[in-house]
C-alpha cells in the first residue's frame, strides 16, 4: 500500500508540478496544479496571484480579474500597500474601465492616512528572511516612510502616477552608469542591488522585497546610477519618472523635507554597508548605529575639525571632498597634507575611543555633506555590541601607522 503524502509533501509536489508546467508552456496543467495549491494554502497570496496570471494568459480575463480583486483586498487588509497598488494596476491593464478598482486605488491613499503611508525598509547587505516577518522587521534599518505625513490628496496623486512595469527573473533593471531618471517601488518580487568594488568584483549590498523603494540615490541626486539592480524573481515594479515626480513635489513643496530625510537614511544605510570601518560589524549593530547619525553640511573651505581640539564625534563623508592636514614633525608651524577623502570615507575615529585631541585638521575642499556620530552614541552601541569597539580599534591602529609613514617619509 502506497504511503500517503503529508500536506507539506503534497504542497512541494504541486509547486514543482506548476513550475515545470509553466516552463513547458502547459498552461492548463499549471492552472490545475495552482488551483490545487490554492485550495491547500489559501493564505498564500503569491500562489493566488500566480493562478490569476495563468488565467489571464489563458484568455480568462473575467476569472483573472475576480482573483486579482480578491488578492488586492487581502493585501489591503494586511496593510501591504505596495502589493495592493500593484495588483490593482494589473487589474486596470486587464479591465481599463473598471471604475471600482479606480475608486479603490483612490481609497488606498485616502482612508489610511499616516498609518498607511508608503514605506520602505532600508536595504540590507544579506538576503531577506521574508517580507513582513518579525525577523525582517528587526533587521530593517528602520521604517523610513517616503510619503509619511501626506494628506490623502497628495498620496492619491502619487499612487495615480505610478506606472506598472513587469520584469522577468534575472533581468537587469538598470546598469551602473545608466541615467537615474526613475524611482522604483517593488510591488511583487525580489530585487538585489550590486556594486563594483575597487578590485573589479561585484558585491551584493542589498536584497529588497515588496514595499521597498530603490534607485532613489541616483534619482534624488540627479546623477547616473553607481550600482546595478537585478530582478531575483519575476517582479511587478511601480515606477515614477523624474518629470512626474518633480511636478508632484512642486505642487506639494512641504514634502521636500520628507524626501530629503528618506534620501539621507537610504544613503547612510548604503555607506555603512560598504564602509571598511564597519565591514566586520554585525548588521544589527550597524542598524542601531545608523539611527544615531545626524547630517551636517559645510561650504567650500570650511573647517570641520581642527588639530589639537578635543574630539567628541566621528564623521562619515556623504558627498563632497575634504582635505586632511597635520603639523610637520620637524616644524610644528608647517602643515603636511595627509590626503583627501570623499564619499564613503571617514575621519575623527580617534574621538570615538579616547579623549585625546584631534590629530589633524579637516577642511571641506568642496561643499561637503557629512554624517556625524557622537561618542556618547557610539559608546552605547559598543556596550551592546563589544565587537564594534574591536573593529574600530583595529582600524585606528592601521591608520596611525599610515600617518606616521607619511610624516616620516617627509622628515
Amino acid at each position: 500500500m502506497a504511503k500517503r503524502k503529508t500536506r507539506a509533501e503534497e504542497i512541494r509536489r504541486l509547486h514543482t508540478k506548476a513550475k515545470e508546467a509553466l516552463l513547458a508552456g502547459k498552461l492548463k496543467e499549471a492552472r490545475k496544479a495552482l488551483e490545487e495549491l490554492h485550495a491547500l494554502t489559501p493564505e498564500d497570496l503569491r500562489i493566488w496571484t500566480r493562478l490569476a496570471e495563468v488565467k489571464a494568459k489563458m484568455g480568462d480575463a473575467k476569472g483573472a480579474v475576480r482573483d486579482y480583486v480578491a488578492v488586492a483586498h487581502r493585501y489591503a487588509e494586511q496593510g501591504l500597500v505596495a502589493q495592493a497598488i500593484a495588483i490593482n494596476k494589473v487589474i486596470l491593464r486587464l479591465d481599463p474601465e473598471n471604475d471600482e478598482v479606480k475608486k479603490r486605488l483612490a481609497e488606498l491613499a485616502r482612508e489610511r492616512g499616516d498609518d498607511w503611508a508608503l514605506a520602505s525598509l532600508s536595504p540590507l547587505d544579506k538576503p531577506p528572511t521574508g517580507a513582513g516577518s518579525p525577523a525582517r522587521a528587526r533587521e530593517a534599518l528602520e521604517r523610513a516612510p517616503l510619503l509619511s505625513g501626506l494628506s490623502g490628496e497628495e498620496l492619491e496623486e502619487f499612487v495615480d502616477a505610478l506606472r506598472l512595469v513587469r520584469v522577468p527573473a534575472q533581468s537587469v533593471i538598470y546598469e551602473e552608469g545608466s541615467p537615474g531618471e526613475e524611482l522604483y517601488l517593488i510591488g511583487m518580487g525580489r530585487v538585489r542591488l550590486e556594486l563594483k568594488t575597487p578590485d573589479g568584483k561585484r558585491r551584493v549590498f542589498a536584497h529588497l522585497v515588496e514595499g521597498d523603494f530603490f534607485g532613489e540615490r541616483a534619482f534624488l541626486a540627479r546623477r547616473p546610477h553607481e550600482d546595478a539592480a537585478v530582478a531575483e524573481t519575476d517582479c511587478d515594479l511601480l515606477v515614477i519618472d523624474r518629470n512626474t515626480f518633480d511636478a508632484w513635489v512642486a505642487r506639494h513643496p512641504q514634502i521636500a523635507g520628507v524626501v530629503e530625510d528618506f534620501y539621507r537614511r537610504r544613503v547612510l544605510a548604503r555607506l555603512l554597508a560598504l564602509t571598511p570601518l564597519f565591514a566586520g560589524v554585525p548588521p544589527e549593530a550597524r542598524i542601531d548605529l545608523a539611527k544615531r547619525f545626524r547630517l551636517r553640511v559645510f561650504p567650500e573651505g570650511a573647517e570641520i575639525v581642527r588639530e589639537g581640539e578635543r574630539g567628541t564625534s566621528f564623521f562619515l563623508v556623504r558627498s563632497g571632498v575634504v582635505e586632511v592636514w597635520t603639523s610637520d614633525l620637524r616644524d610644528r608651524t608647517k602643515k603636511v597634507k595627509l590626503g583627501e577623502l570623499g564619499e564613503g570615507d571617514f575621519f575623527g575615529e580617534v574621538a570615538l575611543l579616547t579623549d585625546k585631541p584631534r590629530t589633524a585638521t579637516v577642511r571641506a575642499k568642496t561643499k561637503t555633506e557629512v554624517m556625524e556620530l557622537a561618542r556618547t552614541d557610539f559608546e552605547a552601541i559598543a556596550k551592546a555590541y563589544p565587537e564594534v569597539r574591536k573593529v574600530v580599534e583595529g582600524y585606528l591602529k592601521r591608520r596611525v601607522k599610515d600617518t606616521l609613514r607619511t610624516l616620516t617619509g617627509r622628515a
